[in-house]
């Protein structure tokens, strides 16, 4: 258990330590800390699990393994400690007590509280991480706390949008990561470039690339030929795969404010659940477009790749039948084969907007007449 979010992070982290430490050798506590500073750790945080901090490297190891891992560059030791500032090689760390050492070797060492270094490790232990340190990132203590308050506070607030500050301008950005993602262009240099014949523009965001292409060429999605659009997903896929190897410096789980204090709104959510032509009851927004499409007969989709017959209940479907069927993103599609799908989609959304309400309206919420 945590204490409460007003608690400092620097506090935690001391308890963290005091209670792993008073599992493993209650001896050396007076050695680490000040018997004044231990007698207000026991007096504050005497009911801090002492496999806390055991259990927040691993919450926060198994969570890195699910970001995109970084390409590792071969072009010398500079780069290829840069390639780790996600932390890839600390997580893929085979020996988790291993991990746990090291992490409150970093901790002490960027203390530079060389005194506690030699009452927790022996002289070949502290050699050899000062050689792991060289090329592996470690993250700090307060990092990964902070991804594992965040976890716990995320499980209670599911439906309320997160609020991050960027370390470099300190402004408060609400949203999801591509949220976070867009804003990165402002601060590094991810040019999106128009490939418009004759236009020489380019822009510091994804988003600014498709606003020009409305304002200034009058195209929209459903405007572009297979080649544009085939040029527009590579911007897009370029652009936010760039973007993602800058979220630990501007946007790190320390970086968390707060949940914003409305829900975040979606009109699938305001949708009776109940067909009105039949009365069957389907909960997801997916599934009852999939339910209207059976009542219009349509023909189910087929898959874009050339040789493939599987057809889907809806086009949403396509995406996880290219990953484990054909083993590719939508990024590897052929340009005839990504148009086909871009053309399908636009298809199946006009019509579904025009559908839906029709078998499953908007639910209106009555106020109650006053006295």
């Amino acid at each position: 258990m945590l204490p409460c979010p007003s608690v400092s992070a620097a506090d935690i982290v001391d308890a963290l330590i005091y209670s792993h430490v008073k599992r493993l050798n209650p001896k050396m506590l007076t050695e680490i800390f000040p018997k004044q500073r231990c007698k207000v750790l026991e007096k504050n945080y005497a009911n801090i699990d002492s496999g806390l901090l055991k259990t927040i490297l691993k919450n926060y190891r198994i969570q890195k393994k699910f970001t995109q891992a970084l390409k590792v560059k071969q072009d010398g030791e500079e780069d290829s400690w840069k390639t780790d500032m996600m932390h890839e090689r600390f997580c893929n760390l085979k020996d988790a007590k291993k991990s746990v050492h090291l992490a409150l070797y970093h901790h002490f060492r960027s203390k530079m509280d060389f005194n506690v270094l030699k009452e927790l490790f022996d002289e070949n232990t502290r050699k050899n991480f000062e050689k792991l340190m060289e090329k592996i990132d470690v993250p700090s203590l307060q990092r990964m706390l902070a991804s594992y308050r965040i976890g716990k506070l995320r499980n209670l607030n599911s439906t309320y949008l997160m609020i991050f500050k960027c370390r470099l301008c300190k402004k408060e950005l609400r949203g999801l990561q591509v949220t976070f993602k867009q804003h990165i262009g402002q601060h590094e240099d991810i040019p999106s470039y128009c490939f418009i014949q004759g236009c020489n523009m380019y822009f510091k965001t994804y988003n600014s690339l498709r606003g020009h292409l409305n304002r200034k060429h009058d195209l929209r999605d459903a405007d572009l030929n297979s080649t544009q659009y085939l040029q527009l997903q590579t911007a897009l896929e370029d652009y936010y795969s760039k973007a993602a190897t800058f979220m630990d410096r501007y946007f790190p789980p320390e970086s968390f404010v707060r949940f914003n204090d409305r829900q975040m709104s979606s009109t699938h959510k305001m949708e009776d659940t109940n067909c009105l032509k039949c009365g069957v009851r389907i909960l997801t927004p997916l599934a009852r477009r999939s339910h209207v499409a059976e009542h219009l007969g349509l023909p189910r989709p087929k898959c874009v790749v050339g040789g493939c017959d599987a057809s889907f209940a809806g086009v949403h479907n396509m995406t996880a039948h290219l990953k484990n069927h054909h083993k590719i993103k939508m990024k590897d599609l052929a340009e005839e084969e990504l148009y086909a799908l871009k053309k399908l989609k636009i298809q199946m959304n006009k019509l579904m907007k025009e559908e839906v309400p029709k078998y499953f309206p908007i639910k209106v919420v009555k106020n109650e007449e006053s006295d």
